[in-house]
């Protein structure tokens, strides 16, 4: 809990072991993937390289320049709205200790108040974005991660859980794959990009049998955007400069993905459907509602015949976006669209997050209320009940009491 209020983190991140695919990939395709490794040839934190080709577009580029030299270390770790380069203030000193491990995980989770957390990726937020992939090959990959994913969620089930990460290259592959996951690994949900896959954007008919899985199933859908990924139209805009990118990336893929799905009818078809745009802020969500209701005078009869809703109404019905805690638009943005279709993501351990003082920065940024209705959007959007919550509880206590007996 944090002050007293429960809280779910939405979109927590993992940094996954420099060997998960030494240990995990499916053999017959170990020889497609090459790591880094240091000067003793151990492998190391760096680019994955698959069939030749790097995970990202930043591996091409001339990012994460030196600063300028006089700089002082507190300037760097303290910017208002996010506390970037936060590896230079030691705040991740204990997860670095222990190379991020899953205690390390709960242990994050224990300094923000965390009751339960949704995993993401880190290095797999580009691993599979690019076109033309061999499906097995895509299929493999998040296999390997999601298989890895479960063995460390497994230090702390109740507590620990995850998105599984979705081969979007085949929509049958990803629908088998997200069976896999949610039936025998226990995810609540997937992660899949908001980019365009091979030609195929999120209106394309081509997924609505990833649609349709997602709602028997009855769990959530996850969008995370990740700059630097190979596929984002964002590269041939602005090209090496990832300040350029990482601002217009989060924002305006993750924009384009909801118009495309609002408009496609996807929650008119699907009305179960539970769908998370995550680590993009949402203070852009009530214009874009706005602008497509704007139109539909214009062009629902001719154009979307099928919209039974307005805009507000299937993102009220289906839709959660994430807030980091301390935009200073979330007070506007909750009473525009609803603090409950809101949900907090920590993005604990990136370098951009504002970890251990997410909570606190909502908690001093908006009404109480609202805080409240936030750090329970996660909940809603992966439908935790208080029976998981009170094993949470019981599990939290349990890892306390042996980190005191250490």
């Amino acid at each position: 809990m944090k002050d007293g209020l429960r809280f779910v983190d939405c979109d927590m991140h993992i940094m996954e072991p420099v060997d998960l695919f030494d240990r995990y990939l499916d053999k017959k395709f170990r020889d497609r993937v090459t790591l880094p490794v240091d000067a003793k040839g151990q492998y190391k934190r760096g680019m994955v390289i698959i069939d030749g080709q790097p995970t990202s577009y930043d591996a091409l580029t001339q990012e994460h320049r030196k600063p300028k030299k006089g700089r002082e270390k507190a300037e760097l770790s303290s910017q208002p709205l996010s506390g970037s380069r936060m590896a230079d203030s030691g705040r991740l000193d204990f997860a670095q200790e222990r190379n991020y491990d899953a205690v390390a995980q709960v242990m994050g989770m224990e300094l923000e108040g965390i009751d339960i957390a949704v995993l993401f990726p880190t290095m797999g937020l580009s691993l599979l974005a690019r076109d033309n992939m061999d499906p097995q090959l895509s299929l493999a990959l998040a296999q390997a991660y999601n298989n890895w994913m479960y063995e460390f969620c497994q230090y702390s089930p109740d507590q620990l859980k995850f998105a599984a990460m979705l081969p979007v290259h085949d929509v049958n592959l990803a629908c088998q794959e997200l069976v896999r996951c949610v039936t025998e690994l226990g995810a609540t949900g997937s992660f899949v990009r908001p980019n365009v896959v091979n030609g195929r954007f999120w209106h394309s008919n081509y997924w609505n049998p990833l649609f349709d899985m997602h709602e028997q199933l009855d769990v959530s859908m996850g969008f995370h955007e990740g700059t630097g990924a190979a596929n984002s139209y964002m590269n041939t805009l602005y090209g090496e400069n990832r300040f350029y990118r990482h601002v217009a990336s989060h924002w305006i893929e993750m924009q384009q993905c909801m118009i495309a799905m609002l408009i496609a009818g996807v929650f008119e078809f699907y009305p179960k459907l539970r769908v998370g745009y995550l680590e993009a802020q949402n203070s852009w969500v009530p214009g874009i509602l706005t602008r497509i209701e704007w139109d539909y005078p214009q062009y629902r009869d001719s154009h979307a015949p099928y919209l039974s809703l307005t805009p507000k109404e299937y993102f009220q019905r289906n839709c959660w976006a994430a807030v980091e805690g301390s935009e200073p638009e979330i007070e506007a943005t909750a009473s525009l669209i609803g603090a409950d279709r809101m949900c907090i993501s920590t993005d604990y351990p990136h370098f951009d997050s504002n970890f251990p003082n997410v909570a606190n920065n909502l908690l001093d940024n908006v009404k109480r209320e609202t805080a409240a209705a936030i750090f329970m959007g996660g909940a809603h959007l992966h439908n935790f009940t208080d029976e998981d919550f009170a094993k949470a509880d019981m599990a939290m206590e349990e890892k306390q009491k042996a980190m005191a007996a250490e």
